[in-house]
């Protein structure tokens, strides 16, 4: 009896099938071969193009003859996909030296970085500028924590503290994109600074959420989330914080050596804070007419859910407040010591959902001694030229 010769169905190729080793090899050559081919008027490479030279290459030194000049491409889309390829936004040094002129800041020991980005993506750019400057202040506590605790690997490790919000969700993500892709760190500890679960239908902005991004099996990461009431009456807060399940994130608050953190404007809808208290107020749970009472108090910013006036913080402005590790003055305390070896990290670019400036919820952070709560200020050209004009 004839056997039935049963028909194998050829496995489709696609690019995420390839090696670590070899989409980064043809990345590698394809930018070698364009710099190779700007430098050739009328040479032959120039005519036949990087991706048929890269392929060819390919081909002789990696022995595949299958990855033809259609590939490259497809290759290129998933070393992007992998975190291989992050461009990294220019810098504008003038209108960093005129911030610092204008708001008299030459005593001041913190750093402002503006990022010369403009458009749709520019708060992505924003926060990935944030990301690489936090992986450099990463490496500068663990160089200090060695030196210092040479025989203590657990002293050793660096703490990270995050807070809520699209921007800082931006930030994680880059910080993990890049520590996957071979950026040496030490063992991390992430900490929540906030609850940040305002809104059920954005669970993305909470701290916790975002610490996903960070494989454990590629990165020594150790996690102190705060799961707690969103916002609790001020006479309920000293006791919250003594609550077993909360008490543990509080004790470990001095350990943090970077802290995160965005801002959000008091007069701009997609404020974490406004939408929540705008929630409370439509389900007839604060009074109706709170978030005009708080602007005419003098409200025209919150950094990690906390007001606070061109002259200060407010305190009790509202029947209720977040939960949150640090109060804006524990911020400015810890901003205004370069000796501490703790730095504050304030990204302060446009909202990424809308593209509007922050400026005149940034403008007191910077104008005003009481509330200089950063050691690094990261904004774009826009909003530079904005507190400027």
């Amino acid at each position: 009896m004839r056997k039935k010769k049963v028909k194998t169905k050829a496995v489709r190729w696609h690019a995420s099938q390839e090696s670590d080793e070899l989409i980064f090899a043809v990345c590698d050559r394809y930018f070698f071969q364009l710099g190779k081919s700007a430098q050739t008027s009328e040479g032959e490479e120039r005519q036949r193009g990087a991706a048929a030279s890269v392929a060819e290459w390919i081909q002789t030194e990696k022995n595949r003859a299958d990855i033809t000049r259609e590939k490259i491409y497809p290759l290129f889309w998933e070393a992007c996909q992998r975190g291989f390829l992050l461009l990294q936004a220019p810098t504008e040094r003038n209108l960093k030296k005129h911030l610092e002129e204008f708001y008299a800041l030459e005593n001041y020991p913190g750093e402002i970085t503006v990022v010369n980005v403009r458009g749709d993506s520019a708060a992505q750019h924003v926060t990935s500028t944030a990301a690489d400057l936090i992986i450099g202040l990463i490496d500068r506590v663990w160089k200090e924590k060695k030196a210092k605790y040479p025989n203590d690997p657990a002293a050793q490790a660096v703490h990270l503290g995050m807070g809520a919000g699209y921007a800082a969700m931006l930030v994680a993500k880059r910080l993990a994109t890049k520590i996957h892709a071979g950026e040496e760190v030490p063992q991390l500890v992430l900490h929540a600074i906030s609850s940040g679960g305002f809104l059920p239908n954005e669970p993305h902005k909470a701290p916790s959420t975002y610490f996903t991004y960070f494989d454990p099996s590629l990165t020594n990461i150790k996690y102190v989330a705060l799961f707690s009431a969103t916002v609790v009456d001020h006479d309920d807060y000293e006791n919250l914080k003594t609550n077993p399940g909360i008490r543990f994130s509080f004790e470990q608050k001095d350990e943090i050596d970077i802290i995160v953190t965005s801002l959000a404007a008091a007069d701009h809808e997609h404020g974490l804070l406004v939408q929540y208290l705008t929630h409370l107020v439509d389900q007839k749970l604060l009074p109706p007419n709170l978030l005009e009472g708080m602007r005419n108090a003098g409200w025209v910013g919150d950094v990690q859910f906390r007001p606070y006036s061109i002259d200060g913080p407010l305190t009790d402005i509202s029947p209720v407040r977040a939960v949150t590790l640090f109060e804006l003055d524990e911020l400015v305390e810890l901003a205004k010591d370069p000796h501490n070896g703790k730095y504050v990290v304030l990204v302060a670019g446009p909202c990424g959902e809308c593209g509007a400036t922050k400026k005149h919820a940034l403008k007191p952070l910077i104008a005003n001694e009481k509330l200089r709560l950063w050691t690094h200020l990261v904004t774009d050209a826009r909003t530079a030229r904005e507190l400027l004009e």
